[in-house]
């Protein structure tokens, strides 16, 4: 179950990264809070991402590094959720 998990989630931040990656408009967009986003993420990606390119990162780059992150955090919380249960 756990490979599973983790397989989804590497899955999924690995095609939105691509999404955003290969466009760089449209990472742009994202960034400035112009593209519609879903629900989860309404404020804090497209800042994080913000900060990062004020930083100097592009756009797509620093989208890329957030859901990135976002995915390693989330895998660890998984983990940590599976470890109190097991308890």
């Amino acid at each position: 179950m756990r490979w599973l998990l983790l397989g989804v989630v590497v899955l999924t931040a690995r095609e939105y990264a691509r999404w955003t990656f290969d466009n760089l408009s449209r990472a742009q967009m994202i960034v400035s809070g112009l593209e519609d986003r879903p629900y989860v993420y309404r404020a804090l990606v497209p800042w994080l991402a913000h900060v990062l390119v004020m930083l100097g990162l592009r756009a797509d780059v620093a989208l890329t590094m957030i859901i990135v992150l976002s995915a390693i955090g989330l895998v660890y919380g998984i983990k940590y959720l599976f470890a109190a249960f097991r308890e």
